[in-house]
């Protein structure tokens, strides 16, 4: 009975150990599903975010806000009308300062839109979702200021529609059988079959109650957003791998409580009242005692003596036994806690790999689908300041494309950047000749001074000229900008030693806060107002592509201190300084702290 009643207890605990182990494996599914929705999701956002910022910005916007006229002028009218794009559904409301509603597109749908009488915040974005009529849609708002001063705002109204993407990564992710919810942070969300009350926000798996039946959720807020994204699988599905193991578990209990009962009668039949001693010596060993002996039992020349001098025997190779294997326990422990500082970095490098993954599945259709418009469009530029009899407005005009055209050629760039860096192509570098001509190309106003230490005194190196150039590039124009407007110092310092490479760039500049010392190395992270935020990840991913690593020092208090450090030898007059045919080239641009 004791030998059954074992292994239940066994086999319970075994069957709750691989129930809580699937649940687990579950949510991690679950959490790698909603990783790559909401990067998906969150670049669409930025889009519209941006997209509605530039119309608010632009003259003829502002003009017809500032002007109160009847009519609004063409030009604004264009201009708010490719917010709308070919979607017949987005409606588009120019509001002044007062609420009213000044223009609605498209035509018709003046008395259709629910009256919203909410002031729009004085930050562009994008508000919760809201259910009408079985229709879900959200409304992205920015203000429009003339001078500095509000004259109303713009309001796009837009359609919550299933994307087909976001249901493929679900499905493939997690099964046919899971579920996409969509809603806001308070729990009210929404799947194909209508309103779900979601239980509260939380990142780690929640059971859910839907449509009778249980569910395993895990959800996720939506960065710039106040969106709540969550997927579910049925949690039958889930505990299936735990369910499969519960039948072989009660058979092989059931076997090995029937070989036990067996067992434990022939030799219950066959053991006399003298073992008592000898399960008393084995009980100390159990409860730790080193000093056991049965010397009295073994000097019987019977079966019991041999037994007791063989259990003398083994009592000292337990000792002994015991001795090493605390040992080993010790060297296993340090061994143990290295494994998991390992395991960590490893997790931190896999959920860097997802976004980058992410990043570079988007990074070739973006450069293929935009670079051909914006060449057309820079050509039209080119073409109308070219125009003798141009009129100063409008040159000012082309001004204003060109530059909106140089800002979304910098983003397709900083993307491709980051899906094409290939493995580095190494030849002979002059360290000064290489900091010389970044500090050429990098426009120094005249209130920022340039201080090089020991670049004179390092030989010519063998490294990847285009990759180390990109990062110190990268590095100087952040420090520059940090201190446009007041002025400072820029500060290069050039170490080399035992083939390691050093570079230390430092300005006068605001500082980086301690909590974005290492979040500015994230994708997307930017403290700019024109940043994207991928000149410092694509950096640090070029440093440890090159042997080495890029960090930022804790501020202490004058400004910004960045160290690069990458593998380079002392070049040989056998070197060459032509890179390896075939190899891809990372043009130097403009990077985002």
């Amino acid at each position: 009975m004791t030998a059954g009643l074992t292994v239940a207890a066994f086999g319970i605990v075994a069957f709750s150990t691989a129930r809580a182990t699937t649940l687990d494996a579950a949510g991690t599914r679950l959490k790698s599903a909603l990783s790559q929705l909401a990067a998906i999701t969150e670049l669409g956002v930025v889009n519209q975010v941006e997209s509605i910022t530039a119309a608010a910005l632009h003259p003829a916007v502002i003009e017809a806000l500032r002007v109160r006229a009847d009519v609004v002028p063409d030009e604004a009218r264009a201009t708010l009308a490719r917010l709308q794009g070919t979607d017949p559904t987005v409606v588009v409301e120019l509001v002044d300062r007062n609420g009213g509603t000044r223009l609605t597109l498209p035509r018709g749908m003046e008395n259709v839109l629910a009256p919203d009488m909410t002031p729009i915040p004085a930050e562009a974005g994008i508000g919760p979702i809201r259910e009408e009529d079985g229709v879900l849609s959200f409304v992205t708002t920015s203000r429009v200021l003339s001078g500095g001063v509000p004259v109303g705002g713009i309001r796009v109204t837009r359609r919550l529609r299933g994307s087909s993407a976001n249901r493929r990564i679900t499905n493939n992710v997690l099964g046919t059988q899971a579920i996409l919810l969509v809603g806001n942070r308070d729990g009210t969300v929404w799947d194909d079959s209508g309103s779900v009350q979601y239980p509260q926000y939380e990142e780690a798996p929640v059971r859910l109650r839907h449509g009778n039946r249980d569910w395993v959720s895990a959800s996720r807020v939506v960065k710039g957003t106040p969106w709540l994204f969550a997927v579910a699988i049925p949690e039958e599905v889930a505990l299936a791998p735990a369910h499969a193991l519960l039948l072989p578990f009660s058979v092989a209990g059931i076997l090995v409580a029937i070989a036990g009962a067996l067992v434990g009668a022939s030799v219950s039949r066959r053991i006399t009242t003298p073992l008592a001693d000898l399960t008393s010596a084995t009980e100390a060993i159990a409860r730790g005692e080193a000093n056991v002996s049965l010397a009295s039992a073994a000097a019987r020349d019977d079966e019991i003596g041999r037994l007791a001098r063989s259990f003398d025997t083994m009592a000292a190779s337990v000792r002994g036994v015991r001795e090493r294997l605390e040992s080993e326990i010790d060297t296993r422990t340090g061994e143990l806690s290295s494994a998991v500082t390992r395991l960590r970095q490893l997790h931190e490098e896999l959920r860097q790999t997802e976004r980058f993954a992410t990043l570079g599945r988007l990074s070739g259709s973006v450069g293929h689908e935009l670079r051909n418009p914006l060449g057309v469009m820079s050509n039209v530029v080119f073409l109308l300041e070219a125009m003798p009899d141009a009129s100063p407005k409008l040159k000012d005009y082309a001004g204003l494309l060109r530059e909106q055209i140089r800002l979304s050629d910098r983003i397709i760039s900083d993307l491709l950047d980051r899906a094409r860096s290939g493995a580095p192509v190494r030849s002979t570098v002059e360290v000064t000749r290489l900091l010389d001509d970044i500090l050429t190309r990098v426009e120094l106003p005249p209130n920022i001074a340039v201080v090089r230490r020991g670049d004179a005194d390092v030989p010519p190196l063998v490294l990847d000229r285009d990759q180390v150039g990109q990062i110190l590039w990268n590095l100087v124009t952040n420090a520059v900008q940090a201190m446009q407007g007041g002025g400072g110092t820029l500060a290069v310092s050039t170490t080399f030693a035992a083939d390691r490479l050093r570079f230390e760039v430092r300005d006068t500049g605001a500082g980086i806060p301690l909590d974005d010392a290492e979040r500015i190395f994230e994708p997307t992270f930017t403290t700019k107002v024109q940043g994207v935020g991928l000149g410092l990840c694509i950096s640090r991913a070029f440093a440890r592509a090159n042997g080495g690593d890029l960090t930022v020092l804790p501020d202490d208090g004058c400004g910004a201190r960045f160290v690069l450090e990458v593998e380079a030898t002392v070049a040989s007059p056998e070197d060459g300084d032509t890179p390896r045919p075939g190899t891809t080239r990372v043009a130097p641009q403009r990077a985002g702290r």
